[in-house]
């Protein structure tokens, strides 16, 4: 059971009172991201973040480290292209140390010099470690390509350059400019009453919030359609294995086909039944990894991503076009639905066990859909599924006409355009 209490000055809490364990999970989660950036400051949003535990006018970077731990109080955050999301879990009776410290940098933190100079380093390290890893490199590349003309289409967490030009004035700004009330939601989810909550809010929170009245952001998104049909992107790497995305028609996270599409895709390649993986993989061993995907951002790549040896990338371009036609043609059946509606069901089902997974759920439902997170609604959602509803979706977001491909590999001599469409 979810509850919902939005502030005048927009700011939202939403609380799930669980009482079958001791822990608590306090999450504070910011309606700001990578599609928030421009030119000037390409990976800011995921900078700050990394900034936000280096120090404040009441502690330094080593004691918010080492309080956190005394307390036994697990902390991380994590930044999208959507937004930035701090978040704590101990136990139950350490929920106010969590609101202290984790307000304190939200609120306080004041971006030290010498602790830019060496966070910096960090984050740069870490976009170079994902250049050199052949799949996230893909993944990069697919969004760019697919999601071309769109505030989603640059990669997240900028580049070494843009990270490298960003000063304190610019987290400052940027900070002050996003991390607003109005764009602010607070999920807790534990061994703890709202009363609880709501005087721990009034003590840590509003006072260092405006009291002007402003309403809450949403992330209010119809589907959309943009032309990259029949692009290909291809990226050189000394290797001899082939990473290949292909991309369709995006879909927005709150679109009234989600349900219908999230079954779909458990049987187009969510599952070792699925059928991607069982006529590429299983019955003709051409790939080591194929799946189907969706990237969880307001708006969402789609598309099928496989890995191989490049010998076998022709013959698998083919098989996919096959898999595809087939489905275009005779649609899934009873066997594909009823086992898609239970692995999606199993994964609402999971994805709320744990308080933080709860805090989040509920979090992201509200962000994204305006409404809270009600599990027996979901789960019945799932059961009114149909193979024909399964199949409207797949012929609407699976169109050849919306075909993208990216590939990282050490040989371009294919055409998949070309193969995937002949």
């Amino acid at each position: 059971m979810y509850t919902l209490k939005t502030y005048k000055n927009g700011l939202r809490l939403i609380h799930n009172h669980d009482t079958t364990n001791q822990s608590v999970s306090v999450n504070f989660m910011t309606l700001v991201g990578g599609k928030d950036e421009d030119d000037s400051n390409r990976g800011i949003a995921h900078f700050l973040e990394h900034m936000f535990f280096k120090g404040t006018e009441k502690r330094t970077c080593k004691e918010i480290n080492a309080e956190f731990d005394k307390l036994g109080i697990f902390v991380n955050a994590y930044t999208t292209k959507d937004m930035t999301v701090f978040y704590n879990i101990g136990l139950a009776s350490q929920c106010e140390n969590m609101f202290d410290i984790l307000s304190d940098c939200f609120f306080h933190s004041q971006f030290p010099q010498d602790e830019l100079i060496l966070e910096r380093k960090v984050v740069c390290s870490e976009l170079e470690m994902r250049q050199d890893d052949n799949k996230d490199l893909l993944f990069a590349k697919s969004e760019e390509l697919a999601l071309q003309g769109t505030e989603y289409a640059y990669p997240l967490g900028g580049t070494v350059e843009s990270v490298s030009k960003l000063e304190r004035e610019d987290l400052i700004n940027f900070r002050d400019k996003y991390y607003t009330p109005e764009r602010l939601v607070i999920s807790v989810s534990g061994n703890v009453t709202v009363e609880v909550i709501e005087t721990l809010i009034d003590k840590y929170i509003l006072p260092n919030c405006t009291t002007e009245e402003r309403t809450p952001i949403n992330y209010i998104i119809n589907d959309f359609d943009i032309e990259t049909a029949n692009k290909y992107s291809f990226t050189k790497r000394d290797t001899d294995q082939y990473y290949s995305a292909i991309s369709f028609r995006g879909i927005a996270l709150n679109s009234e086909d989600m349900t219908a599409y999230r079954c779909m895709m458990r049987a187009l390649g969510g599952s070792m039944s699925s059928r991607l993986f069982r006529k590429v993989r299983e019955e003709r061993g051409l790939v080591y990894t194929i799946s189907s995907f969706c990237s969880d951002c307001a708006k969402s790549q789609n598309g099928i991503i496989f890995y191989c040896n490049i010998e076998k990338a022709e013959e698998t371009y083919k098989a996919v076009r096959e898999v595809l036609e087939e489905i275009r043609i005779d649609g899934f059946n009873e066997d594909d639905l009823n086992i898609a509606k239970n692995l999606r069901k199993t994964s609402i089902v999971l994805g709320t066990i744990q308080p933080t997974k709860k805090a989040l759920s509920g979090g992201e439902k509200l962000i994204y859909n305006n409404k809270l997170l009600n599990i027996d609604e979901e789960l019945a959602a799932v059961d009114k599924v149909t193979v024909q509803d399964m199949n409207n979706v797949f012929k609407k977001y699976f169109d050849n006409k919306d075909l993208t491909v990216t590939v990282v590999s050490n040989d371009n001599q294919l055409d998949p355009i070309k193969i995937l469409t002949e």
